[in-house]
């Protein structure tokens, strides 16, 4: 049995055009490119609150088209995200 599968085979396995495993392939692995304060909320598995308390205490840039003084959507960029996700990874001892 070859180790590898060709996309045409991938696509009859999981019942999908191969087009649209084409396309997959293309895009890569660029992941989301904003969180949502709500989306970090559920990732760190946290209140929202303490969200904007790591992204003020990290002086994170956000994403806000809110005019200053009005409530509005934040993204936070992807990259902010994995830069505080790692500054926090410990070690288990």
């Amino acid at each position: 049995m070859p180790d590898t599968l060709t996309i045409s085979q991938i696509a009859t396995l999981f019942g999908i055009p191969a087009s649209l495993v084409r396309n997959r392939i293309a895009k890569g692995n660029a992941g989301q490119e904003f969180f949502s304060i709500s989306e970090l909320a559920t990732r760190w598995r946290c209140s929202r609150g303490t969200v904007y308390n790591r992204l003020r205490s990290s002086e994170a840039k956000v994403l806000d088209f809110a005019s200053p003084g009005k409530k509005g959507k934040k993204a936070v960029p992807a990259a902010v995200v994995h830069q505080i996700e790692s500054r926090k990874l410990k070690r288990l001892t």
